[in-house]
């Protein structure tokens, strides 16, 4: 069971990325954003979809809210695409990774010029 579920993951993770990338392509959907990861429950009915955007605070809310106004239309396409008994019922989530990683490597920056100041 975990093998299907992870490939089912790496499925819902390219397929909504093109879904996407087609529907910002159209003009229906606007910035930047990148699916990053999909984590399906054990029981395969919700998924989270993980997702990072590319720009500023407004363009984080803008994005959000485009997502939520357009799951339906994407859980619809995804019932086209894929063809499996059922389609898990998926929600956005922002991946904050990468601002905590660039947080920590500040952190790890301002030691380091610390350690060299003292020597």
């Amino acid at each position: 069971m975990i093998d299907r579920t992870k490939r089912l993951e790496t499925l819902f993770l390219e397929e909504i990325n093109t879904i996407i990338s087609r529907m910002i392509a159209s003009g229906s959907f606007s910035g930047f954003i990148t699916v990053t990861g999909v984590r399906i429950s054990k029981d395969l009915a919700s998924a989270k979809v993980f997702y990072s955007v590319f720009g500023s605070d407004e363009d984080k809310k803008r994005a959000a809210h485009n997502l939520s106004v357009l799951r339906g239309e994407i859980g619809a396409l995804l019932r086209k695409r894929i063809h499996i008994k059922r389609i898990p019922s998926f929600s956005f989530e922002i991946d904050d990774t990468p601002e905590r990683a660039s947080r920590v490597e500040k952190i790890f920056s301002k030691i380091e010029k610390s350690h060299e100041a003292e020597k």
